[in-house]
């Protein structure tokens, strides 16, 4: 049962990965720039949008490189 829950989970590791890590760093780093962003999207928002565009071809293709 753990195993079968733990795999289910681990197939969806990219976008995990994204949300856990690369959204917080990717904001961190536009608020660190002061870089003017479009739309009036925050920093946050625009570090989901970026994170995503890496993770969802990564999970696509089961492998980051």
């Amino acid at each position: 049962m753990q195993a079968r829950v733990l795999r289910r989970i681990y197939r969806f590791g990219p976008l995990i990965f994204a949300v856990g890590f690369l959204t917080p760093l990717a904001a961190q780093l536009i608020k660190a720039s002061g870089a003017t962003l479009p739309f009036g999207l925050t920093p946050l928002t625009t570090g989901f949008i970026l994170a995503f565009a890496l993770a969802i071809p990564a999970q696509l293709r089961g492998r980051w490189i």
